[in-house]
C-alpha cells in the first residue's frame, strides 16, 4: 500500500469508466466525433458509481472487501473496455473549421490563456488545501466521512443506525449518527481511498473530490465545444466554475456530498438540455446517447443525497414539457390538481401505491415516496434570497449571469434554432426555480432558508448546468446578433 496504491485506486475506476463510455458511444454512433474532454468527465462519474456498486456487491457478498479482488475486477473491466474499443471502428473525423483549435485573432488566444492560467491558479489552491486540511468539522466531519472512517477503523461496513437502535441494541461494532438515513456513496468513496492507502489519513481520503471537480469541469468542457461554443468560451465556462466562491469552498473543505450532486446532478441536466437540443435541431440525429446519459447521471445522484429524487422528478418534468404541446403539460397538471380536490372532498388525503408507498397528507405533513415528508407552510424567503445570492460573497457575480440569460432569453429569436435553444435553457432555470420555491417557500424546509444553510448547497447541485444554460442561451443571442 502507499501513495501508489492510493492514485493506482483511485484513477483505475476513472479510467474504467471513461474508456467504456467512449466504447459504448463509438458503438453506437461510428459516424460521430464526440469531444473526448466530455466523455473523460462523464467517465469518472461512471466509474465511481460503478466502483461503489461493486463495493456493496462484495461486502454483500463476503460480508467484507477486498481491495485486491476489486482492483483485479476494475483492471479486468479496464482491460475489456480496451480490447473493445480497439476492434471499434474510429469516428469521423470530419468537422467544421470552427472546431479546429486554431486562434486566427491574437488578443483573443491571449485572453483563453489568461483564462487557463486563472483556472490553474484556483486548482493550486484548491490542491493545496485537499494535501494540507483535515477534514473540516462541518456536516463532512459528523456525517459523511464520520461513516467511512468507522468502517476503515471497524474493519468492516458496519451498518449505521438510528440513535434509538443502536441504544437498544448496542455492540462494539455498531454506530450511530443523526444523519444515519442519508445515501452512502459519499462515504464509501473516501473509505476506498483509505483502502487503497493502507490506512486512514485525514487529508488524503479527499483526493477524489478534486478529481470529481477536474471532471465536472471537462464534462462542462466538452458539452460547450459539443454544442457549438467556441474553444474561448468553453475555457470560460470553466473558469467561471472554479471562481464561484462556494463551488472552491466544498472542493477545499472536501467531504460533503454536494460537490459530487453537482457532478451527477448538475451534468445530468447538461446532458438532458444537449439531448433536446440536438432533437429539436436535427430531429434526426442521434439524441438517444445525451439522453441516457443524463437519465442515468440523475437516477446515480440518489444514490448520493436524498434531493436527487426530487432533480430526477424534475427532469422528467423538463422532458414532458418538450417532448408535447404546451396544453398537454397544462392539462396533466389541472387532472392533477382536481383528482387532488376530489379526494379531499371525499375525505382521502393519501393513498397507498403499491411498490412506491404512501403518498399524500398524513397528520398534516406531506409524505412522497423516496423524499420523505414535510409539512406545508410558508416562508418569506426572498430576502434571504437576495441576500445569499447578491449580497453576501458565496457566489460572485454568478446569479448575475444566470440573470442576464433569462433576460435575452425571454426575447424572441430570428433564427429558429436559436429560440428552440433559448427556450431549453430557460426552461432548465425556470424548472431550478420551482424546486427552490417549492421546498423553501411552501415547506418546513424554509427553516433551512433562514439560516442561510442549504439555500445555498441545493442550487450548488445545479451550478454546472445553469452555466451551461446561461452560455448556451447567451451564444444563441450572439449568433443572431451576427447574422443580422
Amino acid at each position: 500500500m502507499g501513495y501508489l496504491a492510493l492514485y493506482a485506486g483511485l484513477l483505475l475506476p476513472w479510467a474504467v469508466g471513461a474508456i467504456w463510455l467512449v466504447t459504448i458511444e463509438r458503438r453506437s454512433g461510428p459516424t460521430l466525433a464526440p469531444n473526448l474532454f466530455r466523455q473523460i468527465g462523464y467517465g469518472f462519474f461512471l466509474g465511481y458509481a460503478g466502483l461503489v456498486l461493486l463495493i456493496k456487491t462484495n461486502h454483500l457478498l463476503t460480508s467484507s472487501v477486498s481491495w485486491s479482488g476489486l482492483m483485479l475486477v476494475l483492471a479486468l473491466m479496464a482491460f475489456a473496455g480496451a480490447i473493445f474499443l480497439w476492434r471499434t471502428p474510429t469516428a469521423s473525423m470530419e468537422t467544421s473549421t470552427k472546431d479546429i483549435p486554431r486562434f486566427q485573432n491574437k488578443p483573443l488566444f491571449w485572453f483563453t490563456m489568461l483564462l487557463l492560467g486563472w483556472i490553474t491558479v484556483h486548482l493550486l489552491i484548491y490542491t493545496i488545501d485537499i494535501f494540507t486540511q483535515p477534514v473540516y468539522p462541518w456536516d463532512a466531519w459528523l456525517a459523511w466521512v464520520y461513516r467511512a472512517k468507522a468502517w476503515f477503523l471497524s474493519g468492516d461496513m458496519t451498518t449505521v443506525v438510528s440513535t434509538a437502535e443502536w441504544l437498544e441494541h448496542s455492540t462494539a461494532g455498531g454506530y450511530t449518527i443523526d444523519a444515519w438515513q442519508y445515501p452512502t456513496l459519499p462515504s464509501i468513496i473516501p473509505y476506498w481511498a483509505a483502502l487503497s492507502l493502507g490506512y486512514w489519513s485525514e487529508t488524503l481520503v479527499n483526493v477524489p473530490v478534486l478529481f470529481a471537480a477536474l471532471a465536472i469541469g471537462m464534462a462542462l468542457y466538452g458539452q460547450c465545444r459539443e454544442n457549438g461554443l467556441s474553444i474561448t468560451a468553453g475555457v470560460l465556462s470553466c473558469y467561471l466554475l472554479y471562481s464561484i466562491p462556494l463551488f472552491g469552498t466544498h472542493i477545499a473543505l472536501a467531504g460533503y456530498a454536494d460537490i459530487w450532486m453537482a457532478g451527477f446532478s448538475g451534468l445530468g441536466f447538461i446532458a438532458l438540455m444537449r439531448a433536446l437540443v440536438q432533437r429539436s435541431s436535427q430531429p434526426s440525429s442521434r439524441y438517444g446517447l445525451q439522453m441516457t446519459l443524463a437519465f442515468v447521471f440523475l437516477a446515480l445522484a440518489v444514490m448520493v443525497k436524498n434531493e436527487g429524487t426530487v432533480w430526477l422528478l424534475a427532469a422528467f418534468g423538463m422532458l414532458i414539457v418538450h417532448s408535447f404541446r404546451a396544453r398537454v403539460p397544462i392539462l396533466i397538471l389541472v387532472s392533477f390538481g382536481l383528482l387532488v380536490l376530489f379526494g379531499f372532498a371525499f375525505g382521502a388525503t393519501h393513498v397507498s401505491v403499491p411498490l412506491l408507498g404512501t403518498i399524500g397528507l398524513v397528520d398534516g405533513r406531506l409524505v412522497i415516496p423516496f423524499i420523505g415528508n414535510f409539512a406545508l407552510e410558508l416562508h418569506n424567503i426572498w430576502y434571504v434570497y437576495l441576500t445569499n445570492f447578491f449580497a453576501m460573497g458565496s457566489w460572485n457575480l454568478f446569479w448575475v449571469l444566470v440573470l442576464a440569460a433569462v433576460a435575452v432569453s425571454v426575447r424572441s429569436n430570428v433564427n429558429p434554432t436559436g429560440t428552440q435553444v433559448q427556450r431549453i435553457g430557460l426552461s432548465f432555470i425556470c424548472i431550478f426555480l420551482a424546486t427552490q420555491v417549492f421546498i423553501f417557500g411552501l415547506t418546513d424546509q424554509g427553516l433551512w432558508a433562514d439560516t442561510f444553510t442549504a439555500i445555498n448547497r441545493l442550487p450548488l447541485h445545479f451550478v454546472p448546468a445553469l452555466l451551461f444554460a446561461a452560455l448556451i442561451i447567451l451564444d444563441a443571442r450572439s449568433n443572431r446578433q451576427t447574422a443580422t
